[in-house]
């Protein structure tokens, strides 16, 4: 296996539009996360979620979108996370929820994102499959952000989240078991978790030949 790594927007643009599944229609990637973690009855359980991975073509090198989550949230609480939610019975599919929960959260205007590829999706221990929906935003975009839905938003740079010497790991308990878990600390935000496990794998699916 080789590791070829960043090489710049328009690559990284050709390898998620020709690597990643499609924004509409059946999908080819597998599902990973933490299905280890539930059981037999909580599988039955699973719920669709999306998430937006905003892709932003600022003139310093390019960024992605991330948010730090409430305190007072449900799940996930304090953590950072794409901008994203479960999929509602108004929404027609994974891409929909995504844009929907982004323009609620941070102001992502839906038809100013040019939606490219859906990335494999992420079961959580908490009984959701993640399908992070890759999109480029505008390169002037401002984000809006709701106080009640993000504490939060900021913009990492792409290429430090697509270079593997960034993704450390490190090891918890979890349900009784160990996990291993990825994170990539940045500007005073630690991402890690769901959003971390992700990141890496958006890397894998694009960079490992």
């Amino acid at each position: 296996m080789s590791v070829l790594g960043w090489a710049g927007l328009d690559d990284f643009l050709l390898r998620v539009t020709s690597r990643l599944d499609p924004p509409h229609g059946p999908g080819r990637l597998k599902e990973y996360g933490d299905l280890d973690f539930l059981t037999p009855e909580e599988t039955k359980m699973i719920r669709p979620a999306a998430v937006l991975i905003g892709v932003i073509p600022r003139k310093a090198g390019p960024t992605a979108l991330l948010t730090l989550r409430p305190d007072t949230m449900k799940t996930h609480a304090g953590q950072v996370a794409f901008p994203g939610g479960k999929v509602d019975p108004v929404d027609v599919d994974e891409v929909a929820a995504a844009l929907r929960e982004a323009e609620e959260e941070v102001g992502v205007r839906p038809d100013e994102v040019e939606v490219l590829a859906r990335s494999a999706p992420y079961v959580t221990g908490t009984r959701f499959r993640i399908t992070p929906v890759v999109g480029l935003l505008p390169a002037d975009f401002k984000p809006i952000p709701d106080p009640t839905e993000v504490a939060d938003v900021f913009e990492t740079p792409l290429d430090f989240l697509m270079n593997i010497a960034n993704h450390q790991v490190g090891e918890a308990v979890y349900k009784g078991k160990t996990r291993r878990y990825y994170e990539m600390p940045h500007g005073g935000f630690r991402i890690w978790g769901v959003t971390a496990g992700i990141i890496r794998q958006l890397y894998q699916t694009l960079y490992d030949d």
